[in-house]
């Protein structure tokens, strides 16, 4: 992305439906971004190619928009785009001749808050984002809700819908709701993958790893589907493990079973909430590593810390007891423990996207010297990749 103006701190948080499905992206800036901001990102191929399946809610400064931006761009793409801006806007009759402009030009168009009682919006403006509690209704939505089509969005909730009436369609935040450790007995064996991976790790025989995986089919199942994924698009159809291992490699091999550590269990017909969250972490450090010219051999060691950084979660268990048989380096270790280390102060800035722009985020970007741009092109790459895991999640 080349540029000559300061580029913005900006975030890329999943925006997924009441089924755990990524439906979405929520782009933020640390200001409201604009044309300029808008086009050098959607030039940057990676977060292009994410939208060829999702929407994306841009939080944008309507001062500096215009219809010029659809200029170059595909309408299949502009249409996917969702402008975001205050509520104060939407009802500001100075501004619905922009609004029309952009409305026109095929973007989609969102309020950000409850518009107050009286006021009338703009007719473009079909859906509202809320910073919602997950306990109770705000006052005054219940009436917008039924005006307005949405897809409305609640930011912050804690639970899938709220136990109250909104039945939001769609949800960002970090879900406490989405996120509840899987019950004793679930059918993915989550400790047959762990006994997998330590054998990967410490360089057992392919046989014996042949072996283990044959011994519980819906891990068979989950593995060579994974394997065929588009997210991984193999050069020839996989159909056993042992061409897994011989022509895929022990690399691939690790990150595929790390992968299905957080597949969704047998049977379930809700996708897997942490697997492409844990995906977009670990394809983030990995391409910050890169970036900053670190061996193959590093960028694996942060690629795995990305991954395992949800095995708290997913195992309801603390994660120094959950890695100590994986025979980790150390500055895994240390990065997933305590977020310290070689890739400790990585981590916590990949774990601060999972909301808006902060001074945190940014004073752990300056300290890790990740540049604001090297942070949004790597935030793009790893979106792309983990929006395809989350087809498969």
């Amino acid at each position: 992305m080349p540029t000559t103006a300061p580029f913005p701190l900006i975030t890329l948080q999943p925006v997924a439906d009441s089924q755990n499905a990524w439906v979405a992206l929520l782009l933020e800036g640390n200001t409201p971004l604009d044309n300029a901001i808008l086009t050098r990102l959607l030039n940057d191929h990676p977060l292009a190619e994410s939208l060829e399946s999702i929407a994306c809610i841009v939080s944008v400064d309507l001062a500096g928009m215009d219809g010029a931006l659809t200029v170059g761009f595909p309408a299949e793409l502009v249409k996917r785009i969702i402008l975001r801006f205050p509520v104060s806007a939407g009802s500001d009759p100075a501004q619905h001749e922009k609004l029309t402009i952009l409305h026109a030009a095929g973007f989609a168009l969102m309020a950000d808050g409850i518009p107050e009682t009286g006021v009338t919006l703009h007719p473009g403006i079909h859906s509202l984002a809320i910073s919602c509690p997950g306990n109770a209704m705000p006052t005054g939505l219940g009436d917008w809700l039924r005006k307005l089509p949405g897809p409305h969005l609640a930011l912050g909730t804690t639970k899938n819908i709220c136990p109250g009436f909104c039945k939001f369609h769609w949800l960002v935040g970090h879900h406490t709701g989405h996120t509840t450790p899987s019950p004793k007995g679930d059918p993915t064996k989550r400790g047959l993958l762990l006994k997998l991976l330590t054998l990967v790790t410490t360089d057992a025989e392919s046989v014996e790893i042949e072996a283990l995986i044959k011994r519980d089919t819906n891990l068979s199942y989950h593995l060579l589907k994974l394997v065929n994924s588009v997210a991984f698009s193999p050069a020839k159809k996989i159909t056993n493990f042992a061409q897994a291992i011989a022509l895929l490699g022990r690399r691939q091999l690790q990150r595929w079973l790390q992968l299905l550590l957080y597949a969704r269990s047998q049977g379930s017909t809700v996708a897997s909430p942490l697997m492409p969250r844990a995906a977009l972490r670990a394809g983030l450090m990995e391409g910050l590593t890169k970036r900053q010219g670190l061996s193959h051999e590093l960028q694996d060691h942060a690629f795995m810390a990305g991954m395992f950084s949800l095995l708290d979660v997913l195992f309801g268990s603390p994660l120094a007891a959950i890695i100590e048989p994986l025979n980790l380096s150390e500055d895994v270790v240390q990065a997933l423990t305590s977020h310290s280390g070689q890739f400790g102060t990585m981590l916590a800035a990949v774990t601060a996207n999972e909301g808006p722009p902060s001074p945190a985020l940014a004073d752990t970007l300056a300290a890790a010297g990740i540049t604001h741009e090297d942070w949004a092109e790597a935030l793009a790459e790893a979106m792309r990749w983990a929006v395809q895991i989350s087809k498969e999640a």
